[in-house]
């Protein structure tokens, strides 16, 4: 049996540790926060129930339903009551949601001649259908040649991408379009087109976390300040509540964000570290909004603001349609600011955030709101971007042969920004560590 130490409680080291433990190893996880989860926690606020950092889950997450079967969460796993989705366009909330060619040839989002060049779309997922495997993003690598925005305009045109294209890519990954690749984006629709029906949890998404922490030992509190392995073993030097303190393991994973990695682990190889440098997350932040009563203007459960409005917002989340989520009647709104405005107002208080929210949607059909209560989230890091150019550098990554000895790696930077991402880089790292350990 060998003794590993995971470094980070979020999705993707609790599924490392998990699985490492369930092959016999002795596992302990390190988080410094006051409780696991990380970008995947809820909180109760009065009768509410609040999605911290991801959203949802879809029904195309195998790992993670295979995950929730195995943990005895199936029957939590409920459909949104409303699950469409809009774009605001010409002061208006125009449907999105194109189930059929039918509904698709219904939507006055767009105008006929964009229509015709947003169809190409289904072509360009088949044409590169062989490289477009979402969860093994390092193959579309040969594809990834310039940003989304360039893509888009050469592909469906300039007025597909300002009302379609990026408000969905920007009020999902919570970045804009010059900011992720073209490939990356094929990578995604290809996700989706395999099904998607959008789903929550009863009690919440926290309860996942929640569940794999459950089946491992978690110290929470334990701040990590270094990593260092070789052919014997791994060094890991951390604070606890009781001090600094040293750990001597067999093994280490470094389950935190990309960009953190190089500055934990001082003896990376020259490949590790030049991919570590590349990795760039958005900042951002998250307003909920409590209600007393549900906005009749918002029958959807997401809307996306295009950058031409001149919002501060990139979407909203209309929470209160996921079961439990809010007491009967009353309303739950998720506002994601633009990276812009995060990092404009990143030093200002939380009630400067929320004004902020509530002046951009006050500039839509939603009006003016006064809600009861507002809770910010504020995440730096808080998502991956996979900008143009990211995906030669992962395959690149990937594909190493000198790598540091008894280290593994795990996180959304490595398969992609979404939940299912996370909870399977988990999964493969303890695979890769396990091949490299002694049998338990």
């Amino acid at each position: 049996m060998a003794r590993v130490v995971v470094v980070g409680a979020g999705v993707a080291g609790l599924a490392c540790a998990w699985r490492l433990a369930r092959a016999g190893h002795e596992v302990e996880v390190f988080e410094r926060e006051g409780a696991p989860g990380g970008r995947m926690r809820t909180e109760r606020r009065g009768g509410f129930l609040l999605d911290r950092g991801a959203q949802f889950l879809a029904s195309g997450y195998r790992n993670l339903h295979a995950a929730l079967r195995q943990l005895g969460l199936a029957d939590a796993v409920r459909p949104l009551a409303r699950s469409a989705n809009a774009v605001l366009r010409d002061g208006r909330f125009e449907p999105a949601e194109w189930a059929s060619p039918a509904a698709f040839l219904r939507s006055r989002l767009l105008s006929p001649g964009a229509k015709r060049r947003l169809a190409r779309l289904p072509l360009e997922l088949w044409r590169h259908r062989a490289r477009l495997e979402p969860l093994h993003p390092e193959r579309a690598a040969a594809l990834d040649g310039e940003d989304l925005a360039s893509w888009a305009r050469r592909t469906v045109g300039e007025e597909a991408l300002e009302y379609a294209i990026a408000p969905a890519f920007a009020s999902t990954f919570d970045s804009d379009p010059e900011r992720l690749s073209g490939a990356f984006a094929l990578l995604a629709m290809r996700f989706v087109a395999r099904g998607f029906r959008l789903q929550a949890l009863d009690g919440g998404l926290g309860r996942l976390p929640q569940a794999l922490a459950r089946e491992v030992s978690v110290r929470v509190g334990y701040e990590v300040t270094g990593v260092e392995t070789d052919a014997g073993g791994a060094r890991i030097r951390y604070v606890a509540p009781s001090g600094e303190r040293t750990r001597e393991a067999d093994a280490a994973v470094l389950a935190v964000p990309g960009s953190l990695a190089a500055r934990l682990c001082p003896k990376l190889t020259e490949a590790e570290r030049a991919f570590f440098a590349r990795v760039r997350y958005a900042r951002g932040a998250i307003v909920h909004l409590l209600l007393d009563e549900r906005p009749a203007s918002l029958p959807w459960y997401g809307v996306a603001f295009p950058r031409g409005a001149g919002l501060d917002l990139y979407g909203l989340a209309v929470d209160h349609w996921k079961p439990g989520a809010a007491p009967d009647g009353a309303g739950l709104l998720n506002a994601a600011l633009t990276e812009d405005a995060a990092a404009r107002l990143a030093g200002a208080g939380d009630e400067a955030i929320v004004a902020c929210a509530l002046e951009s949607l006050a500039r839509t059909p939603v009006g003016r709101l006064a809600p009861r209560d507002a809770v910010v989230h504020r995440w730096d890091p808080m998502l991956p971007q996979f900008d143009a150019g990211y995906l030669p550098a992962l395959r690149d990554f990937l594909a190493r042969e000198e790598r540091s000895p008894r280290l593994a790696f795990a996180g959304d930077y490595l398969v992609g920004p979404y939940t299912e991402a996370a909870l399977t880089s988990g999964l493969r790292a303890a695979t890769e560590l396990a091949r490299a350990l002694p049998p338990p």
